[in-house]
């Protein structure tokens, strides 16, 4: 059993019931999410991907149960004392009833990040195994949607469990929208959607590699509409140097356009995950495989950094769930749509730049109320003095007014280049104005693919990495890489 890590007062638990990227199919991507002010209630608990599920609940289950003794037995229902669990009330004797009772009555929402087997097998194998009173809802961007509708729950993969196009009604589907719903929620929690009991979340499509064919590759469609032409960030221009017919002919926009829909869909879309605690405002974000931007076809997880940024600031982001597969070994041209600790690190020093340039735009903010205010004090003392020449400005007044005139002349404001990252000046000065930026995040590294040799554990081998990278930059995050049954805290 994994060790159980806490903070003070706690707002979010994540359960790992599997943090591999295979190939060992018992600890594929797998998480179960929290509000802790929720006391496990009814519909508490989001299961975020589910490669492993049912297994994975039972075997912690079995760790921390008491003894099948007949005094035991006269106990029931029981609350559990330890582990991941600790304070559920069960009411089987066995493991597997109560592991079946969690997953009937608690586990209401599956938020899937993509529709690889290694991150949806287990909720695919468990559902028509466990109805429970109503459908389980299967949230997911439309593009993760329409992948479940097509390939899998289509009476040939698995039957159509779901409650569309006359299924067993035993899934029903939730799409979410791409950066959110403009028309859900106010203040810090717009574009939050409420998931289950205690948990809101916002959305982003990420990418994750491109298809492995021998044909002409291209950005990812995803937030279009269905049917639309799916053009990635590519522009034209690069399309026509890149883009030739099978007789070597240089291809036009217009036949790009034409072509097949699998010959222009090539980027393989995933998700990051912002999920809040309703109640405190506290904030995980969980990714599903994501490659890095500086080699991806269709970069977006600029957005999500950028997202996330002012959370850091506030103190409200306790974690990211982030995929490293490989360890710095593996070329690039074999990532296939994963990251590697030197990709992790360059991820992590874009959000670096990104919570920087959001210090400078919160400085410009302060300085123009600081202005205002003392513009308001000087109209405010002219208007005094046009009613009474003889009425003295008061000295609170003066030395409030002096107070503010020296936090404008003493203002670091950090300007922003158009495309919203901070000047090649402005990140070179970084170390010596703001270090440690990320000071107080805890990057969970997940899905990391053992070698199956005689060498340490992947795991180690990529913490290490990370740290020594973390050594030479500097950004003050803490590394974890979790094992199965571990309950995180945040």
């Amino acid at each position: 059993m994994g060790s159980t890590r806490e903070v003070d007062e706690p707002k979010i638990q994540v359960i790992v019931l599997g943090c591999g990227g295979g190939p060992r199919e018992d600890n594929t991507t797998a998480f179960l999410v929290r509000s802790t002010a929720t006391k496990w209630a009814k519909a508490s608990l989001l299961a975020v991907d589910a490669g492993t599920h049912l297994a994975a609940i039972t075997r912690i289950l079995e760790k921390h149960l008491p003894g099948n003794t007949p005094d035991a037995a006269d106990e029931q229902p029981f609350t559990l004392t330890e582990g991941p669990f600790k304070g559920l009330k069960v009411p089987n004797l066995s493991a597997s009833a109560n592991a079946g009772y969690i997953i009937r009555t608690i586990v209401d929402t599956y938020l899937i990040t993509h529709p690889h087997l290694d991150h949806i097998s287990g909720f695919v194998i468990n559902t028509s195994s466990l109805p429970g009173a109503r459908p389980k809802r299967l949230a997911g961007l439309p593009s993760t949607i329409n992948a479940f509708k097509e390939h899998i729950f289509n009476n040939v993969i698995w039957p159509n469990l779901s409650d569309e196009n006359n299924g067993a009604g035993l899934v029903t589907y939730m799409r979410l929208v791409d950066g959110g719903s403009p028309a859900m929620g106010d203040g810090e929690g717009k574009g939050y959607m409420e998931i289950c009991d205690g948990l809101s979340v916002k959305a982003w499509s990420v990418s994750h590699g491109h298809c492995i064919e021998k044909h002409s590759h291209r950005g990812s469609g995803a937030g279009l509409p269905e049917g639309s032409p799916r053009l990635g960030p590519t522009s034209f221009s690069q399309m026509e140097r890149s883009t030739r017919s099978n007789s070597g002919r240089i291809l036009s926009p217009a036949d790009v356009l034409r072509t097949d829909p699998f010959d222009r869909v090539c980027v393989y879309d995933s998700s990051a995950y912002f999920i809040r605690d309703i109640a405190s405002g506290r904030e995980v974000l969980m990714f599903g495989d994501v490659e890095p931007d500086s080699i991806s076809l269709s970069p977006r997880n600029k957005q999500v950094w950028k997202e996330a940024a002012p959370k850091i600031v506030a103190g409200k982001l306790g974690a990211i769930f982030i995929e490293c597969s490989y360890d710095d070994s593996r070329s690039e041209d074999t990532l296939f749509g994963h990251l590697a600790p030197r990709y992790l690190i360059e991820e992590l020093k874009s959000l670096v730049t990104q919570v920087h340039a959001y210090n400078g735009r919160d400085k410009e903010k302060k300085k123009r109320k600081r202005v205002s205010e003392r513009n308001e004090l000087r109209q405010r003392s002219t208007r005094r003095t046009s009613l009474s020449k003889d009425s003295p400005i008061s000295p609170l007044t003066r030395t409030s007014r002096r107070s503010f005139e020296f936090e404008v002349t003493q203002g670091d404001v950090i300007a922003e280049q158009s495309d919203g990252t901070a000047s090649a000046a402005q990140e070179l000065s970084m170390r010596g104005q703001g270090e440690l930026l990320l000071k107080g995040v805890k990057v969970v590294v997940i899905h990391t693919k053992d070698k199956l040799d005689d060498g340490p554990a992947i795991g180690d081998v990529i913490l290490q990495e990370l740290l020594d990278w973390e050594s030479e930059e500097q950004l003050g995050c803490e590394f974890v890489v979790p094992k199965f049954g571990d309950a995180l805290y945040f």
